[in-house]
């Protein structure tokens, strides 16, 4: 493990952004067993704050307990499911109000990062797709200026970025994903909230009918 822990700060907090860095960047991936002792060895520090760490990925849900200890959540269809439903309401309703709200800086970044996404779908470097699209819908979902939407949010956001990421991992997509996402920022740039709201709402069903196809060939295959 590269990550070192720094003395001035929490450890137990330090250990929590290693761990969730590395489940969602998959060097953890799903299914893996997590390994307190390991985990506690490797970092050079004690076992309390390794399993105050742990409690704190298991509330995000980014590790669940099973028969054989902690393991990073494998997300089944069913709770992929879930997650994208969710997802649909919320950051639906959130592109919304960002119609309203967001700047005219903030809408060249959403540009640039549909641009730049392209680039790297283009170049076959889905991790780096996944960062910059969570990036896209952070910078949608931070705009709205409802702080109780945002928290709402924020509760899942760890296993949206899961779920983005075990959905990119696994299936190779074309580009069309990406260019909703740009269809999204000409409704946000024309301050069509109405339009915003749909096509965010669309974009999302999208990814999730995209899963559950790719999960049926795979079954039938």
């Amino acid at each position: 493990m590269e990550q070192r822990i720094i003395k001035r700060e929490a450890y137990h907090i330090q250990v929590y952004e290693i761990v969730k860095n590395q489940i969602l960047n998959r060097k953890l991936p799903s299914g893996e067993k997590i390994n307190e002792n390991a985990l506690a060895q490797s970092l050079g520090i004690s076992r309390s704050p390794v399993r105050e760490a742990l409690r704190m990925l298991e509330q995000d849900e980014l590790v669940v307990p099973s028969s054989n200890g902690l393991i990073v959540n494998p997300l089944n269809v069913e709770n992929m499911k879930d997650v994208y439903e969710c997802r649909m309401v919320l950051e639906s309703y959130a592109a919304r109000l960002s119609a309203a709200t967001l700047s005219e800086e903030d809408l060249s970044q959403l540009e640039s990062y549909v641009n730049q996404a392209m680039s790297f779908h283009n170049m076959g470097d889905s991790e780096k797709v996944v960062q910059i699209n969570t990036a896209f819908h952070d910078s949608i979902i931070e705009g709205c200026h409802n702080t109780y939407l945002k928290t709402m949010i924020e509760r899942n956001r760890s296993l949206s970025v899961l779920a983005r990421t075990q959905e990119f991992s696994a299936y190779k997509r074309d580009a069309s994903y990406l260019t909703e996402h740009m269809d999204i920022v000409r409704a946000l740039q024309q301050r069509d909230g109405d339009l915003a709201e749909k096509l965010m709402r669309r974009h999302i069903q999208g990814d999730l009918a995209f899963y559950l196809s790719q999960v049926e060939k795979k079954s039938h295959s």
